[in-house]
């Protein structure tokens, strides 16, 4: 199944979670902090722990801008080949407990709200700065599309985005001797006409 959300960045990225396994993680951390950007900085191996376990999704050192993202479940890239800018080759590592992700711009992991999250408001409610999707619970492994219009010369409105291609797996991929901070994520070409 193919899902598809808008998102609007205010700051240089994005991240995913299901919020009942970011609250479990949080609960066995024991972490009292409402900036969890932060406390990631401050306690790097936690943040490592938090992705690695699949709680939480980076996807920053991108532009703020407005994204279109896809989800999809199936077994085939549904971007239009013509509008690729590369598919990355990590596996991340994705686990959903509750059936619902969240992608929220950095701000809201700054800011961190778990019970906003954990009842997540109708899209008309909110700013466009969050979106959720359904997902079957279980672990997932990730792999990136990055994509783009690039023969559009309507810089502010071309199609440019993120397909997330989410695979069901027994046991989360392991993230081995990937930097997270040195994933290329950025679109390349994106403020340029």
């Amino acid at each position: 199944m193919l899902q598809h959300q808008k998102i609007t960045l205010e700051t240089p990225g994005m991240v995913l979670f299901d919020p009942a396994t970011l609250a479990a993680f949080i609960d066995e951390q024991q972490i009292k902090a409402t900036d969890l950007l932060q406390y990631f900085n401050d306690y790097p191996e936690v943040g490592d722990a938090a992705i690695r376990q699949g709680c939480l999704l980076p996807i920053y050192s991108i532009p703020a801008w407005d994204y279109q993202l896809v989800f999809n479940d199936t077994d085939t890239i549904s971007t239009p080949a013509h509008l690729i800018d590369a598919v990355l080759d990590v596996v991340l590592p994705l686990k959903i407990s509750s059936g619902t992700l969240i992608v929220t711009d950095l701000f809201g992991i700054m800011e961190f709200d778990l019970d906003y999250y954990l009842h997540f408001p109708p899209p008309e409610e909110r700013l466009g700065l969050d979106a959720d999707v359904r997902l079957e619970a279980g672990n997932h492994a990730v792999r990136v599309v990055k994509f783009m219009a690039r023969q559009s010369s309507d810089l502010e409105n071309r199609a440019c985005g993120y397909e997330f291609l989410l695979q069901q797996v027994a046991s989360l991929p392991a993230m081995a001797d990937t930097d997270v901070d040195k994933i290329p994520y950025a679109i390349d070409g994106l403020m340029q006409a």
